[in-house]
């Protein structure tokens, strides 16, 4: 099945071409997936050389990553807590067709 084109076929991009008109061609949207995923990619290769090597940098080495990934971090931020505080600052409004009664 042919890919379909919103702005037209190329015969009328031409024909609208040799006419002097323009037609304005769509943006597309900026994707960051390339480039987070270079980045994970790249950190992961450390880690992998960290762990094979046995090396350490500055005081860290892969026995210690894989600890602070494991750690439980809901202990230490009482999330329980901070979701209840979160939820009293909500203010529940009546409707407008309420408010205009």
């Amino acid at each position: 099945m042919a890919k379909v084109q919103k702005t037209g076929g190329q015969y009328r991009q031409m024909l609208l071409a040799q006419q002097g008109q323009r037609i304005a061609e769509p943006e597309e949207p900026v994707s960051l997936f390339r480039i987070r995923f270079y980045i994970c990619l790249c950190l992961f290769l450390c880690y992998v050389i960290l762990d094979y090597t046995k090396a350490s940098f500055y005081e860290v080495d892969s026995a210690r990553i894989v600890a602070e990934v494991q750690r439980d971090l809901t202990a230490e931020l009482d999330l329980e807590e901070t979701v209840s505080r979160a939820l009293e600052g909500i203010w529940v409004t009546e409707g407008v067709g309420d408010a205009a009664k």
